[in-house]
Parts: C-alpha cells; sequence; structure tokens
C-alpha cells in the first residue's frame, strides 16, 4: 500500500479520535463547534507539515488531511447522530480491512545463509557468490530458485570489512524495493555480500542503503 494512503488512512483514525475527545471534555459543546474544532486541528498540523517542508512535513499534511476529511464528515452529519456512529464504525472497519490485506499481502524475505547444506560450486547462486570474492564487482544481481528468487547485493572491495543487514521490503507502484543497511564491524569477505530471498518481485526493483547509496542493477 502506497505510503500516501497509509498516511491518510492514519489521519481518518486521528480525526474520528479527536472528535471522541471532544465529547470526554465538553458533553454539550454543540456539533457544529467540534466540526469546527477538528478543521481546526487538522489545519494546524497541515501548516506545521508546510512549514517543516519537503519529504520530512509531508506525512504531517497528510494526517491533517485526514482529520480535515472526519471535520467535513461530522459538519454534514451534525444533526443525524446515529448515522455518524455508523460512518465512523464503517471507516474504522474499511481502514483495519486495508491494513490487514496490507499486512497479509506483502512480499516475505528471508536471508540465505552463503554456507548451508546446500550450497555447492555446482549452483549458480554459490558459484556466483564466490565469483564476487574474487571480482570487484558492486550492485546486486536476481537469480532464480527452485521456488522463489534470490537478489545477491555486493558492495565492491572498497568497502571491505562491511556487512549488511535488510531492514524492510516493501512494493510499491509496480516496484519491489529493498530497504539495507551497511556498517563496519571488520568482516572478513573481500568483497561484503548478502544473499535475499524473496517470495516475489515486481518487474522493477531497487535497494537502498539508510546511508541514502542506490544500488545498481548488473547487467547478464
Amino acid at each position: 500500500m502506497h505510503l500516501f494512503m497509509v498516511l491518510y488512512l492514519l489521519g481518518l483514525l486521528i480525526g474520528i479520535g479527536f472528535y471522541t475527545l471532544t465529547y470526554l471534555f465538553s458533553k454539550e459543546m454543540k456539533e457544529k463547534k467540534r466540526s469546527i474544532f477538528l478543521f481546526t486541528v487538522g489545519i494546524v498540523i497541515i501548516l506545521v507539515g508546510l512549514v517543516i517542508g519537503g519529504f520530512e512535513g509531508m506525512p504531517l499534511s497528510l494526517l491533517g488531511l485526514g482529520v480535515i476529511t472526519i471535520s467535513i464528515i461530522t459538519l454534514i452529519m451534525a444533526n443525524k447522530a446515529l448515522w455518524r456512529k455508523y460512518i465512523f464504525v464503517f471507516i474504522v472497519l474499511i481502514i483495519i480491512v486495508v491494513f490487514a490485506f496490507s499486512y497479509l499481502n506483502r512480499p516475505d524475505y528471508w536471508i540465505i545463509q552463503k554456507e548451508n547444506e546446500f550450497a555447492s560450486s555446482e549452483n549458480e547462486i554459490y558459484k556466483y557468490v564466490e565469483l564476487l570474492q574474487t571480482e570487484n564487482i558492486s550492485g546486486f544481481k536476481i537469480m532464480d530458485t527452485e521456488d522463489s528468487k534470490a537478489v545477491i547485493l555486493s558492495l565492491g572491495e572498497e568497502r571491505t570489512g562491511t556487512s549488511i543487514e535488510v531492514t524492510d521490503m516493501e512494493e510499491l507502484n509496480g516496484k519491489t524495493v529493498i530497504y539495507v543497511k551497511s556498517f563496519y564491524n571488520k568482516s572478513t569477505e573481500s568483497n561484503p555480500t548478502i544473499i535475499i530471498g524473496v517470495d516475489r518481485l515486481e518487474p522493477v526493483v531497487e535497494i537502498r542503503d539508510v546511508d541514502g547509496t542506490m544500488y545498481k542493477k548488473i547487467q547478464e
């Protein structure tokens, strides 16, 4: 699920939460005032996001947009308390279903150990891993396994002593993005390498390091 959608849905939940809080502080408050309060909160959140600016402020602005959406719904349904409850329950259920589907449909990944019972010079994956220790190759290569795929990432000899770990993987608009973290820990590999097993890949694959590095795909 796209990050923008996630943030907007969270904004809807936050809006419902703020609306509920208005009843805790003042049960006598008129519905229009509750809506105005929510709208004001949403505007403030958006303005804070704009002040921060750039990619860092964008999440706040999207959250504020969700809060404003709830304020508009409460204003439209100001005199229809029962329907308002139904709408809120429906929104919450939809958000739960969307998040549940997104979680269950996430691509799965695992780290393939370089030394295991299947490691053999006859296996193309391990043959390539052995080659990487003698060649100064930097980037990633995608190879097939029996029932999945393997993504082999190498950093090059200039990163000797570095290790790699995967922090997350997600699918974004027809693209698989793998997030990794490289760090120096006196690794003995001459060419730091990691083998990532994945159950599926989108047509476009990117590997991004937390330090901002974007690793290139090695062409056949």
